[in-house]
């Protein structure tokens, strides 16, 4: 479950495979009785303000209590809504957050629909939080470097290119995430799969 002021981006975030909010949330589902943000913060190898930033979501939304005390280092919760092993992705004022939807929608439509376009990937996206074409079109290209989707039909003027799930590539729901370093990471494998090679890498 981690978080900072605001949602960093994930690149930042990752540490381990997992983002700190998720390392959070794992830190306080372990102890959903009694904990305090100092003790979840060691747990979490997470810096004491980020997990703070995050408890106040989850108490706003009401996915944890307060037991005893006042100032939050020394405050007790415990959980009281455990949604599962994700953490929830609320804002600062404990709602849901749409950080992420879009991407999750064009994933699920890429495994439902079989064969489309960036066009149509943001139409059935857009159902869910509004996504625009270039923004597909770049997700289906970082997929498709990562082995995830294939070309089916090369893109020429006033045609555009068509796009396929490859074969035993639906890794499960959580969506491949493109990273700002240049990589793309699966969550459901819990590894980075693609990584764009640095320009000294690059044979001439």
């Amino acid at each position: 479950m981690a978080g900072g002021r605001g949602r960093k981006p994930i690149h930042l975030e990752m540490r381990g495979n997992k983002s700190n909010r998720q390392r959070i949330w794992e830190a306080i589902r372990a102890e959903r009785d009694g904990f305090q943000v100092a003790d979840v913060a060691h747990r979490a190898k997470t810096d004491i303000t980020v997990v703070n930033t995050y408890v106040q979501s989850l108490l706003r939304g009401e996915y944890v209590e307060l037991i005893s005390g006042a100032p939050y280092k020394t405050q007790t919760l415990r959980l009281i809504k455990d949604v599962g092993a994700e953490a929830p992705s609320l804002t600062k004022e404990g709602k849901p957050s749409n950080s992420g939807k879009g991407t999750e929608a064009m994933w699920r439509t890429l495994r439902i629909l079989g064969e489309l376009d960036a066009h149509e990937l943001a139409a059935q996206a857009s159902t869910v939080t509004p996504t625009t074409p270039s923004t597909a079109a770049s997700y289906l290209l970082w997929l498709k470097k990562a082995g995830y989707v294939i070309e089916v039909l090369a893109g020429k003027p006033g045609r555009k290119a068509r796009y396929s799930l490859a074969p035993g590539k639906y890794t499960g729901p959580r969506p491949p995430m493109i990273q700002k370093i240049g990589q793309v990471f699966d969550p459901n494998l819990s590894k980075v799969v693609f990584r764009q090679p640095e320009p000294a890498e690059i044979e001439l």
